[in-house]
């Protein structure tokens, strides 16, 4: 086909198949942050500089358009795009549009972070184009003022040009469905873009698919008090750097408080005292950026006063099924009342790209590239009801973290994290508790911890149960510094913790149950761990260590009357009784799966025991009254060829749903497995041994 015939194609069939969708950027000042309509991968490596786009170019250094894909398999489309090339461009680099972009799920934000298929529609550095591994015979004069770069598509045929330069290939339709974004490819060069357009009606428009500038919000109500939570993209030195809350009583908006956004954390807190829990009131979040106003819209609910709560238990996303679309609808089905995040809600290698230690700045647009897909995952279920969220060792960028007190890990000590310490910088740390913590209720104990390290350990009243809010992780003595001996003033939750326990459990009032809410489990309910899913009898990591430490954190407990603890971390789903000097005279403990596990782990004992009695690879007493075990051979299965919902169901992903009765003092525990309908339910959509009622008061 001609150039000439080929457009005249394309405009025939557009008109033949009625108006085409259409988009056009319109980027304005300077910021990290791409805009709402787009996503960058990864975030660091994307910037608006004077109303262009630019790329520090690289592998797979892509900008998503999140409003538009192409949808169909018979049409026409046509992009176009500004490109301006480095200085010292050369054929080893290249620029210009990748489509077609697919995961193994069918979803656009999959597609973002986890893709498998593409075609790239490049221009390299000397001229020449290159569609879908052919090359132009022609050659485009480069030029640092920039050249416009073409690509039209007709049922299949599709033409790449930039000048004089042209590149035809007859394509199966099937594989230009799906994402569209721009590509930078070389090592470290910067390539500009301006003005990308494309209309045609292979394109489905979804106006609603944008993230941002109010990017979700987090919120609990306890004891009077709303504490509320904006996240924001990291903005330009000329946008707002306030946001205002408004609540909507008698169906009027009135503002009830105003606050900065933070510079690292990029986060609001809005703090609304004498709250009349009894009421379910809208709320907004409202942020002016580039001439008008933005809202968030949520519902702070009425708690729930019937002696009835439901407790939605979540932790360990691993990343590979985002955005979780079937999990979440499933939560939201079950309606939970509130939620817990226990921990790990990303990982370091969260959407490919791996991670950035330092320097600081760009370690947390690192961190906040991976906390906003957690955020995208959840967000719909977050803005209208509570959630408790609190930060574990990978959201710090730690495969395990023993916090000695909030101490720097000595330099040359960085290896297996065992000596103990952070490895991140203080202020990093504090930024990453401002983005999950900040909207709990204040510190029962403010004082910060070593280097300036904030502490968030508190309590929490609503709906008829007290909790109280663990840090398991920042005071623990590293093993490595003790030799791996439980020595005299080795600790685990540390005297300030221990203390606030001890207060917590001799306080009666606030509701009939107590529950503890904390990262991992005080024992070591694993037999099995790893890519090969060996034999392991001690882990150092779990709350079982040390030893002493977990008995001072206990023993407040055992007296206080039918107390619960709450974890997540081991990416294994379990039910325990504690056992201190007797068997069973510990509180109980129920831990979820992660949402879709990564490293596996397993409860096979060599001797299974009718009375579930065993003691752990370090000591402590434990009765298993139940357990989510993974399919065995899972842990072998390929990540890069398996769906990735069939993986996380048949590695024992999940999640816990925790049904408070306070009429009868009983406790449901389910643990309900990856794939099924909670509008349909059947007994094997859970674990074995699941449900199970438990006597608690």
């Amino acid at each position: 086909m001609t150039r000439r015939g080929f457009f005249a194609a394309t405009s025939a069939a557009a008109s033949a198949n009625g108006a085409a969708a259409s988009f056009q950027t319109r980027w304005r000042g300077s910021r990290i942050w791409t805009g709402p309509e787009h996503w960058a991968n990864p975030l660091q490596d994307w910037r608006i500089d004077n109303g262009e786009a630019v790329a520090k170019a690289g592998d797979n250094r892509t900008l998503h358009i999140l409003t538009h894909q192409v949808g169909s398999v018979a049409g026409s489309l046509r992009m176009s795009v500004r490109v301006k090339a480095p200085a010292n461009a050369d054929k080893s680099m290249s620029a210009g549009f990748r489509i077609g972009i697919r995961g193994l799920l069918d979803d656009y934000r999959h597609a973002l972070v986890s893709p498998v298929e593409w075609i790239d529609a490049v221009l390299r550095g000397d001229g020449r184009l290159m569609l879908d591994g052919v090359e132009s015979s022609g050659v485009a004069a480069i030029s640092p003022a920039g050249m416009v770069l073409e690509l039209r598509i007709e049922d299949g045929a599709v033409e790449l040009r930039c000048g004089a330069a042209a590149v035809t290939r007859q394509i199966d339709a099937k594989r230009l469905r799906g994402n569209l974004a721009l590509l930078a490819t070389g090592d470290g060069v910067e390539w500009r873009f301006a003005d990308w357009r494309g209309s045609g009606t292979l394109l489905s428009a979804g106006a609603d698919q944008t993230f941002g500038p109010i990017l979700w919000t987090q919120y609990t109500v306890s004891a009077g008090v709303l504490k509320l939570t904006a996240l924001f993209p990291p903005l330009g030195a000329a946008d707002a750097r306030t946001a205002q809350l408004e609540l909507q009583r008698g169906g009027l908006w009135r503002r009830v408080g105003q606050q900065p956004i933070g510079p690292m954390s990029r986060t609001a807190t809005f703090r609304v005292e004498n709250w009349d829990s009894a009421q379910a009131v809208p709320y907004r979040v409202v942020y002016r950026w580039q001439g008008r106003n933005h809202e968030w819209t949520g519902t702070v609910r009425a708690e729930p006063r019937d002696g009835g709560l439901k407790l939605g238990v979540f932790s360990c996303d691993n990343g590979y099924v985002f955005p979780m679309s079937r999990l979440t609808a499933n939560v939201k089905k079950h309606d939970p009342d509130l939620l817990f995040f226990a921990g790990d809600q990303i990982y370091e290698g969260y959407g490919g790209f791996g991670f950035v230690r330092e320097p600081e700045d760009l370690a947390m647009l690192d961190y906040l590239r991976k906390f906003w897909q957690f955020g995208w995952s959840w967000r719909e279920l977050l803005r209208d009801r509570p959630a408790v969220v609190i930060p574990d060792d990978h959201d710090v960028f730690q495969g395990n973290i023993w916090g000695q007190g909030g101490r720097p890990i000595p330099k040359g000590r960085e290896k297996g994290f065992t000596y103990g310490g952070y490895v991140q910088t203080a202020a990093w740390v504090n930024a990453i508790q401002r983005t999950q913590s900040a909207h709990l209720p204040d510190p029962v104990d403010p004082a910060p911890a070593g280097q300036g390290i904030t502490v968030y350990f508190t309590e929490l009243r609503y709906g008829g149960v007290n909790f109280a809010i663990l840090e398991d992780r920042k005071f623990k003595t590293g093993p490595e510094s003790v030799n791996g001996q439980d020595v005299e003033g080795a600790q685990l939750l540390g005297p300030r913790q221990e203390a606030f326990l001890r207060r917590w459990a001799a306080d009666r009032t606030g509701g009939a149950f107590k529950v503890v809410l904390s990262q991992t489990i005080f024992c070591k309910v694993t037999t099995h761990a790893g890519r090969q899913l060996q034999r392991a009898v001690r882990d150092l990591d779990c709350g079982g260590w040390p030893p002493s430490g977990r008995r001072r954190a206990l023993e407040p407990l055992r007296g206080a009357g039918g107390v619960l603890m709450l974890h997540g971390d081991q990416h294994l789903g379990a039910l325990v009784r504690h056992g201190l000097d007797e068997w069973e005279d510990g509180p109980l403990a129920f831990m979820v799966p992660g949402t879709a596990n990564g490293f596996p782990r397993a409860w096979w004992p060599e001797e299974e025991k009718a009375d579930g009695r065993y003691l752990d690879g370090l000591g402590n007493r434990m009765t298993v009254l139940a357990v989510a075990n993974p399919d065995k051979g899972s842990n072998l299965l390929p990540r890069a060829r398996t769906n990735p919902e069939t993986l996380a169901h048949k590695k024992g992903s999940g999640y816990g749903i925790v049904r408070f009765d306070a009429r009868t003092g009983n406790v449901t525990f389910e643990t309900w497995r990856y794939l099924f309908d909670a509008a349909n339910p059947k007994p094997e959509d859970q674990f074995p041994g699941f449900p199970k009622t438990m006597k608690l008061v």
